[in-house]
């Protein structure tokens, strides 16, 4: 099952405009793009919950998404990116 980009929301928003432009339409979106075929490929923000994901990408795992699994209406909204290339 694909699901459905809910969009960049909250800080993720903000962040997405300072990062470099090669890293927006390369391993960001790329990992974007995996992660809609495939979400449960991150890691839960704390034991015991699986709905708020992290997932790193990017050269050496130098960035870093957060985002929300949201399955009845089978879209992932992403709430925060950190870059530290």
């Amino acid at each position: 099952m694909t699901y459905k980009f809910d969009g960049f929301h909250g800080r993720a928003l903000y962040e997405l405009n300072g990062l470099p432009e090669e890293v927006r339409n390369g391993p960001l979106l790329d990992r974007l793009l995996e992660l809609l075929e495939n979400p449960w490929d991150a890691v839960p923000e704390r034991p015991g919950q699986s709905l708020v994901r992290h997932a790193f990408f990017g050269a050496d795992d130098l960035g870093m998404l957060t985002f929300i699994v949201n399955e009845q209406t089978e879209t992932l909204r992403f709430i925060d990116i950190l870059w530290a290339g």
